[in-house]
């Protein structure tokens, strides 16, 4: 049954059981003055034993008779609600029922059909401009972030590969050289930002629509292998460990970036040479690395903002930890305790 329906009905019925608990005195009242305006009228008179008897007699039965009678109303109205939530909210479910299917990456699978009701037809057409707009707001992002990638990336080498040059050059000196070193530096920090707001623009586009089963522990030994070469540049070590098995549902790309960046995180907030530690459980995963002081937790997951004064970065790692998360219902938590920097994945 409808819900709208459900909740007018059990209205109804409120209304109608005061009605009936109402009425029973007005009955007594009326009966008792009709059963005496007759017993003058013929000049009978009743002892008040037989009077009694007869008044409550009385009032029995109308009030049974007045139940019996709400009781069949009732029945009948809800019968008559049921075929009406059936047949009249039945374009809506139907509409609801598209909605809840619609997907921006096959929307050609989306079609209201003419209800017949100029409520839900208007409605419809409502919903089908406001999806038509969406889909063309999301093809145009798409392509902005195909384009983009090409246009951007084929400038960012030129100007790499020119400063290159110019460095390996026999006749610089110290000053220019290093201003050639600083101008590369900015320049791979440009690529990265690129690259991670395409990522961004891809994830929050939900482009990454495949899925697999994931094994955390074996996700994060592959990674432990890419990352050597930064743990030993750091002078850091890491450690895993797997107290119970941890298995997620997701797009491996997008898991390995997370992974990936929540590690990159963790080396570049530790202060010196020290321990790494990644913990998994049965439903969640756990980074931990030293530190000195707690980061900022109103800038932890914003987009350029940095964290820490000591350890400042392009400032989309962590927000696209974010992004992921949310892309999967995750959730993502931070704590500093006892000098180390905790961050939690929560699959959940």
């Amino acid at each position: 049954m409808s819900k709208l329906l459900n909740y007018s009905l059990k209205r109804i019925v409120i209304c109608a059981a005061i009605v009936l608990a109402c009425s029973i005195p007005i009955y007594y009242l009326a009966l008792s003055r009709l059963w005496q305006y007759e017993l003058d009228e013929h000049n009978v008179i009743v002892t008040p034993e037989a009077m009694r008897e007869d008044k409550l007699l009385i009032i029995g039965a109308v009030t049974l008779l007045s139940a019996l009678f709400f009781a069949i109303l009732l029945g009948a109205l809800i019968l008559l609600n049921r075929r009406l939530s059936r047949g009249m909210w039945q374009p809506f479910y139907q509409t609801l029922k598209q909605i809840k299917q619609f997907d921006l990456d096959n929307p050609d699978n989306i079609h209201f059909e003419k209800a017949g009701i100029a409520e839900f037809d208007e409605l419809n057409e409502s919903l089908k401009r406001l999806l038509q707009a969406n889909i063309a707001v999301y093809n145009q992002q798409k392509e902005f972030a195909d384009n983009a990638s090409h246009e951007l990336q084929t400038p960012l080498a030129i100007v790499q590969s020119k400063l290159e040059l110019l460095s390996q050059g026999k006749t610089m000196d110290d000053d220019q050289y290093n201003l050639i070193e600083a101008a590369q530096a900015a320049l791979i920090r440009a690529g990265r930002i690129n690259k991670n707001l395409l990522l961004l623009t891809k994830i929050e586009n939900k482009q990454f629509a495949d899925k697999a089963s994931i094994d955390l522990y074996a996700l994060v030994q592959d990674l432990s292998v890419q990352f050597a070469p930064f743990f030993e540049e750091k002078g850091c070590e890491l450690q895993v460990e797997a107290h119970e098995p941890l298995v997620v549902e997701g797009n491996r790309i997008l898991i390995e970036i997370l992974i990936g960046n929540l590690l990159t995180n963790a080396i570049r907030h530790t202060q010196g040479a020290g321990h790494i530690y990644v913990n998994i459980n049965a439903d969640r995963l756990t980074v931990s690395n030293p530190g000195t002081e707690p980061l900022n937790r109103s800038q932890l997951f914003k987009r350029f903002a940095s964290a820490s004064q000591h350890s400042p970065g392009t400032g989309l790692g962590l927000a696209l930890v974010k992004q992921i998360v949310i892309r999967y219902q995750w959730n993502v938590e931070y704590e500093f305790r006892d000098g180390y920097h905790h961050f939690y994945l929560v699959f959940r």
